[in-house]
């Protein structure tokens, strides 16, 4: 009986068979394969060395002929998910921790999620999230840190004036979830923004943290009616390679940061994103030669 039968580990992937094969093995490595009710991929312009990679890690497959981008493929992924709850990893999101850390804060995440208040669970590492992440770099462009990440109590900058505080809050209040990935306690730089769960996680609300495809626990029918509803009835003029983004449709009309959605933040966060070697394909996020990141 797997730890997690109520969750699907669901993945995506296009074109890039050696970034996932390493993604796989570390999940592998990790022993945490088996911690699962089910295990999905679904590749975009499926090829038979695909069906083979799945096989090897024992995931089953969904698939298009076609790149269908990545709001078609977690469309299908979502569609394919039988389990109440959906971690949805992309090809070169690797897992950092070991199994038992790994179980103890998806445990911690999902008693978070359970009552229905938080739909949606960011499972990224704070300290280590990896290659091409913008969500730290646009925080500390705006705001002075004050309680960098990994600090020692003696190397913490002292508290900016309340009038420079206030004038920050105002004038960059929607980038103030951010600070999820800058800050090693978030609630006392941005109180009654962003708070400590009753498990030890962080939360707060999407009108300060956009969506992100990278490394969500995601309640299935929230992903299904919510989410990709709204992309559905609302696409957005701004595509990728003519397809629809899904942060970039939510955004459009303001109407993510209006829904006052819970998000979750796990402590510390199990996966970064990591992209090396000599895959001449794509993630599906990356599609028309930029990342189009949740952040």
């Amino acid at each position: 009986m797997p730890l997690f039968p109520d969750v699907t580990l669901g993945m995506m992937s296009w074109k890039a068979h050696e970034t996932l094969q390493r993604t796989l093995t570390s999940y592998q490595q990790a022993g945490i394969l088996d911690l699962f009710g089910a295990k999905i991929i679904h590749f975009n312009e499926i090829s038979e060395a695909d069906r083979r990679v799945a096989a090897r890690y024992g995931f089953e497959v969904s698939g298009s002929a076609e790149n269908t981008g990545i709001f078609g493929g977690m469309d299908a992924l979502a569609r394919a998910t039988r389990t109440p709850f959906l971690l949805s990893l992309e090809n070169d999101c690797p897992v950092i921790v070991g199994r038992d850390e790994c179980a103890g804060m998806l445990a911690s995440a999902l008693a978070d999620m359970r009552d229905g208040s938080v739909p949606v669970f960011q499972m990224r590492s704070r300290r280590e999230p990896g290659e091409k992440f913008s969500r730290r770099l646009r925080y500390e462009s705006k705001f002075r840190v004050v309680w960098p990440l990994g600090s020692a109590p003696e190397q913490r900058r002292s508290m900016t004036n309340p009038v420079q505080r206030a004038y920050e809050n105002v004038r960059r209040s929607g980038l103030r979830g951010c600070a999820l990935y800058a800050e090693e306690n978030p609630s006392l730089r941005h109180p009654g923004v962003i708070k400590r769960s009753v498990n030890g996680n962080w939360v707060t609300s999407s009108a300060y943290l956009n969506w992100s495809n990278n490394c969500v626990l995601v309640r299935t029918d929230f992903l299904r009616d919510v989410v990709l509803a709204r992309v559905r009835t609302h696409p957005s003029s701004v595509t990728v390679n003519g397809l629809q983004d899904i942060e970039a449709a939510l955004k459009g009309g303001n109407w993510w940061r209006t829904q006052g959605i819970a998000m979750g933040q796990s402590e510390p966060g199990a996966f970064t994103h990591c992209r090396r070697g000599g895959d001449s394909g794509a993630t599906v996020t990356e599609n028309a030669g930029r990342v189009v990141e949740g952040g």
